[in-house]
């Protein structure tokens, strides 16, 4: 019988998930790619589709079956037994999905995976290959911003002791929060692969969802029987769910810094992507703006 592959991402959201997902579909043949499933699709209209979505998140497409909701309290409290039971429903649910589907190999594209059962996931399936989906920090936070979403909902705080990243949120704004969850994320990866030795771990940027010799390079990394890879569009879903375009400017890049300093010489050197990071150089259109 097949061994079935799983695959999770590390990311911070809004990284290019569903431009991942799409070539994964379009190029891998027999993968399963699923989107931050399980999604609530409601059947009843308007103002009864919003309480049939709620009561399905919480009683049958479940935040915790998703990745969040208690699971982030058991985070918090370091509570094992809770996110061992949570990343076995997970998996059963995978499972589940790929027996339906027919598939051997299962691509689980979401943000939730690392916000607290990942740990507990690594526990029971030694074997899963990891992808680090990473954008730029300051893009990834205005993206977030744009949204105007409760932070809480998808993330634990910075003061938890169970962080990688531990800081005072107290005086935090919005925007250090999201660059402190894309710093967090960042380290998550950095650490499941230390501690679990999971092979294969990849990163794959943003970037290289726009260049299909690059994708290919990843896919055949992690060991994914990729086909020809077209060039595609990137998928924006901040501007075709109304958030419009991502812009950068000097406000943005003054918050990265005055988070930055925040950060330790240690804490920033844990971080390799700040090596040769320089936002006001990277962004000095939208700057100047």
């Amino acid at each position: 019988m097949t061994r079935r592959r799983l695959y999770f991402t590390v990311t911070a959201g809004r990284s290019g998930q569903a431009s991942l997902t799409e070539f994964l579909q379009k190029s891998v043949p027999g993968v399963l790619a699923l989107f931050e499933e399980p999604q609530v699709h409601p059947v009843l209209p308007r103002f009864f589709g919003d309480l049939e979505r709620r009561f399905r998140r919480r009683y049958v497409e479940t935040h915790e079956l998703l990745g969040r909701g208690a699971v982030l309290r058991a985070f918090e409290r370091a509570d094992d037994a809770a996110l061992d039971q949570y990343a076995a429903r997970r998996l059963a649910w995978l499972d589940s999905q790929m027996a339906r589907h027919k598939a051997d190999i299962c691509v689980d594209v979401s943000k939730y995976f690392a916000r607290g059962m990942h740990r507990a996931i690594a526990r029971a399936r030694a074997d899963i290959g990891i992808i680090r989906l990473v954008r730029d920090p300051i893009l990834n936070m205005r993206s977030f911003l744009a949204r105007n979403k409760d932070f809480g909902l998808d993330n634990v705080y910075p003061d938890c002791e169970f962080n990688e990243l531990r800081l005072d949120s107290s005086s935090m704004s919005d925007g250090e929060l999201y660059l402190w969850a894309w710093c967090e994320m960042y380290l998550r990866f950095d650490a499941l692969v230390r501690e679990f030795e999971l092979d294969p771990a990849v990163e794959i940027r943003t970037e290289d969802l726009n260049d299909p010799t690059a994708l290919a390079r990843k896919f055949s990394a992690l060991g994914l029987p990729a086909g020809r890879i077209e060039a595609t569009p990137p998928r924006n879903t901040n501007v075709s769910q109304g958030h419009g375009e991502t812009i950068v400017r000097m406000a943005d890049v003054e918050t990265f810094e005055r988070f930055r300093d925040r950060l330790s010489v240690k804490e920033r050197q844990r971080i390799s992507y700040f090596d040769e990071y320089d936002p006001r150089t990277r962004f000095a259109i939208a700057s100047a703006a």
